[in-house]
């Protein structure tokens, strides 16, 4: 079984096939292959099953866009083209891949919060002026109140929340990722003096935050667009020697961002998103690497509740920053924007990445129903939620894995290496042919509709065909 491939961009090739984990090669000019996917010309005397890139070069199409991105796209275009590749494939042969999906759950999501408050007494007058007038206008009459008084010092401070955030996922049974800024008011270069927020970090806080299982990441202010602030980022928060994820404030973000977090040391970033929308920025649900950088990956944001709740957002252009209109949705508007988000998952696999802002859990903005709301319709799917850093390991591990197979008469032998059995969620192994084919499976597994899953918990895998 073996899939031969002729193409000029190494980066497009590799990272196309980490998105579709099945055995390939580079092509060799006289070994035999099941199927060679090229351009016609650039493999002349070819005679055998050949996947022509002349009319529809998948390659291309996916590598563009998980590099620069698409505005206002709400189709995950790179895992629709890998689903077209997979057809094409399984034309010529048994295909066997390791699904973006553990064994266990359909798809993963990762609940992150952006931090940029944590009190009501460190904001501006007219920020919490504002946000109780609001407040009394939606008839939360006590709740305007209270903000005014804390800005005084005067009661329980409404916009300390960390406790709150804790009992409340407790209760749903999950755990989350908080990005904190490393600067207080410093706006960073280049940037609209309001982005500026008003906290030092509580140090008692992010360890006890991590100590629980949730996890802290950078909320960068300069590190998109230099490496030496990169780290005196990190270094600011304090994660005692592990490379940390990273946010953006405000989603600020250039073609050279990747390649500069790389350099700054983050694990992964998860920045590639939209402040107006929700949707497929990046065309797809799974974690990749970018083309900039060498260890750094990407975990694409999808669904940010300002994006779907707001009327508009700041949005930096050649003229400076202007005003850009989001959805502007209803929590049940909310709801099916984000259900269709949830069925493509359901469908491709990968993750789903949900931002709720921290402050967002109380009145001005209470959208915690509808936070609880979603939490609970992926659970219903079978998801497993979690942590952004936990769902980067878990991609990390199936990049690691090295898939390989042959058939030997009736006998399909599957060999993964550097399979971690030990990883909780494991990973699954999907055969591509008629389950009714199959007398026995040496491993747990699952029947499909044209496919078998394995549990990929054993480095040897041998199913047995009728």
């Amino acid at each position: 079984m073996s899939i031969g491939v002729c193409y000029p961009d190494q980066y497009a090739i590799e990272e196309t096939f980490q998105l579709l984990k099945v055995p390939w090669e580079w092509y060799v000019h006289g070994r035999r292959y099941d199927v060679v996917i090229a351009y016609r010309a650039d493999v002349p005397g070819h005679t055998g099953n050949l996947i022509d890139l002349t009319e529809n070069d998948f390659f291309k199409k996916i590598s563009e866009i998980l590099n620069t991105g698409q505005m206002h796209l709400h189709e995950p275009v790179c895992d629709i083209l890998l689903g077209e590749l997979r057809e094409e494939l399984k034309k010529y042969m048994i295909l066997v891949e390791i699904p973006p999906a553990p064994w266990g759950h359909p798809y993963m999501v990762a609940l992150t919060h952006d931090v940029d408050v944590t009190s009501v007494r460190e904001c501006r007058f007219v920020t919490v002026g504002y946000a109780a007038f609001r407040c009394i206008v939606h008839g939360e009459i006590c709740a305007g109140l209270r903000l005014g008084l804390s800005r005084f010092g005067i009661g329980s401070d409404s916009w300390a929340l960390f406790a709150r955030w804790k009992l409340f996922e407790e209760q749903m049974g999950v755990r989350s990722t908080f990005f904190f800024v490393p600067k207080k008011d410093d706006p960073g270069v280049r940037a609209h003096p309001y982005r500026a927020v008003g906290y030092n970090l509580n140090p008692n806080v992010l360890h006890d935050l991590i100590r629980n299982g949730w996890e802290a990441g950078v909320h960068g202010i300069d590190n998109w667009m230099d490496a030496q602030r990169g780290k005196q980022e990190i270094d600011a928060i304090s994660f005692d020697g592990k490379a940390p994820g990273n946010r953006t404030h405000w989603l600020l973000f250039d073609q050279n961002s990747w390649k500069v977090l790389d350099e700054a040391g983050y694990s992964y970033d998860t920045t590639f998103g939209y402040n107006d929308d929700a949707g497929f920025r990046a065309g797809t649900l799974q974690v990749y690497r970018p083309r900039t950088a060498k260890c750094l990956l990407e975990l694409p944001l999808h669904i940010q509740d300002l994006g779907l709740f707001g009327k508009f957002c700041w949005a930096p252009t050649e003229n400076g920053w202007v005003k850009t209109p989001c959805l502007h949705l209803d929590a049940a508007g909310v709801k099916e924007h984000c259900a269709r988000i949830f069925d493509f998952a359901k469908k491709f696999g990968g993750t789903v990445t949900v931002l709720w802002h921290y402050e967002n859990l109380t009145p001005p903005r209470d959208w915690s129903g509808v936070y609880a709301d979603l939490v609970k319709r992926v659970q219903a799917d079978g998801a497993w939620v979690t942590t952004a850093g936990a769902v980067v390991e878990w991609f990390e591990r199936r990049r690691t894995a090295v898939i390989e197979y042959d058939m030997n008469k009736n006998i399909l032998s599957i060999r993964i290496h550097n399979l971690d059995s030990l990883h909780n969620p494991p990973m699954r192994v999907r055969v591509h042919l008629d389950p009714a084919r199959v007398s026995h499976i040496d491993n747990e597994f699952a029947i499909g509709e044209g496919y078998i899953d394995i549990s990929g918990t054993r480095p040897e895998i041998t199913v047995t065909l009728i």
